[in-house]
């Protein structure tokens, strides 16, 4: 029997059909990924309640295949064991001391894309790697990135979301001028503001940590800092309860914000580095002659707890 031949209408019809059908997985795959966030700092100062503009954006992807990581070899894991178990006024919620081979996809979920408002950022999800008992946020240029700075960050959403809690990071970060790290609680949601910051810098050197707190529709903030070698293992933390944050280095207090600007969200906990562009900002700094090969942040562990 001869083949039926289609009219030219419904052989457009048809294709047009054909190729919608083809773009829409793309699609799923597209919002699948949720747009977040994390600032630009055009400008720095030590004076509280002060504003800086937001700017950065990034993504959070799920478990992505990884490419082998390019890092300089991470040494040995600091000699202080992760903290298990509830302890006096909180319960713990999320530990992980990164003893397998890969992130756990259950509690951690991948940065990817440009950061917005800083050019010369990239996260990629292959620069997140776990090995001896560590996780590594390696920072390098990548031919695979088109030969710019790729690092990397994790967030633990959807694994905990939560309001208020009990946060402590063991890290310990390479010397490295213009790559910056962040350790900070961000709206479940994706409604910035609120942040808190509980570990970040500039990328100038690793002889201070800032802590920072975020509100208002003009960002303003609650900033403190304090002088620490993040060269060397640390665990800097949180303890975030209503209207108060006490900030922690080693198990100690360092300072404490009492304030009604303090979050009353869920949020997530995040974990980032992240190279600068040079003429972005006048408190960031880009990477230039002196920066090494390899600038990576290695975590030994982070546990975190609700109010018990």
């Amino acid at each position: 029997m001869s083949p039926r031949r289609i009219s030219a209408p419904l052989a457009i019809a048809l294709l047009l059909l054909g190729l919608a059908a083809c773009a829409l997985p793309a699609l799923a795959m597209a919002t699948s990924h949720r747009p977040a966030a994390h600032k630009t700092a055009v400008r720095h100062t030590t004076i509280h309640q002060t504003i800086r503009r937001h700017a950065t954006r990034r993504g959070v992807a799920g478990p992505q295949p990884l490419r082998a990581v390019n890092a300089a070899a991470p040494g040995t894991p600091s000699s202080l064991a992760m903290p298990t178990g509830d302890i006096p006024g909180w319960h713990q919620v999320l530990a992980d001391d990164f003893s397998g081979s890969v992130l756990d996809a259950s509690k951690w979920r991948l940065y990817w894309g440009q950061p917005g408002g800083d050019p010369g950022g990239w996260f990629d999800p292959a620069h997140v790697s776990v090995s001896g008992g560590q996780m590594v946020l390696a920072g390098y240029r990548d031919p695979a990135d088109g030969g710019k700075w790729a690092t990397a960050g994790v967030s633990s959403s959807p694994g905990l979301v939560q309001t208020y809690g009990k946060y402590l990071v063991r890290f310990r970060f390479d010397s490295g001028v213009g790559i910056a790290h962040a350790i900070l609680l961000w709206p479940g949601d994706n409604s910035w503001p609120p942040e808190i910051d509980f570990s970040e810098d500039n990328g100038a050197n690793r002889q201070t940590t800032y802590a920072t707190l975020h509100y208002g529709a003009n960002n303003t903030q609650v900033q403190r800092k304090v002088a620490v070698d993040l060269t060397k293992w640390h665990t800097l933390g949180v303890e975030w309860t209503p209207g108060r944050l006490v900030y922690t280095l080693d198990g100690k207090p360092w300072s404490t914000v009492t304030s009604s600007h303090v979050p009353s969200v869920p949020m997530t906990l995040d974990i980032q580095t992240q190279a600068w562009a040079c003429g972005t900002s006048t408190w960031e700094q880009c990477p230039n002659a002196t920066t090494p090969a390899h600038v990576n942040l290695y975590v030994d562990w982070v546990v975190a707890y609700s109010p018990a």
